[in-house]
């Protein structure tokens, strides 16, 4: 009875150890994720160049090489606009987080949210025109094979 108890007591311990560090590494690891994707609209938006991008060569997408010349200048127009942002969005992110954490009022800071706010703006539109692009080029029934 006692090495029954002993034994379940140590596998409580372990279990709750693992579940405690696996929820400590979770918001570095999404403070991360965050900082790499400079839109307003997280994860709610389809990222359909990716899509099409993984299913390139498919047999049932049948991409006609008119679309996939299409599909890689919105591809290309997408990927340079957002990485352009993102170098101006991620260095403004850290100043005003560090400037926080240092003490400044809220005030002070008021115009570079304000710039940050107008760059994820700029980003997310960037997506949203790639988004109605690719759907422009793509069939009906090639939607339906990337939803």
């Amino acid at each position: 009875m006692n090495n029954k108890l002993t034994s379940i007591i140590g596998a409580l311990a372990l279990v709750s150890t693992i579940g405690v560090t696996t929820l400590n590494a979770q918001p570095q690891k999404q403070a991360k994720q965050t900082q790499s994707r400079p839109f307003l609209i997280q994860g709610k938006l389809p990222h359909l160049t990716m899509m099409v991008k993984v299913l390139w060569d498919d047999k049932d997408l049948a991409l006609t090489p008119k679309q996939k010349e299409k599909l890689l200048k919105i591809r290309k127009a997408t990927i340079t606009g957002a990485k352009a942002l993102a170098k101006e969005i991620n260095p403004l992110e850290a100043k005003i987080v560090k400037a926080s954490n240092d003490g400044a009022t809220p005030e002070s800071l008021k115009a570079d949210v304000e710039k940050l706010a107008t760059l994820r703006a700029k980003a997310t539109m960037i997506h949203l025109k790639c988004i109605y692009d690719t759907k422009a080029v793509l069939s009906d029934d090639q939607l339906y094979i990337l939803e």
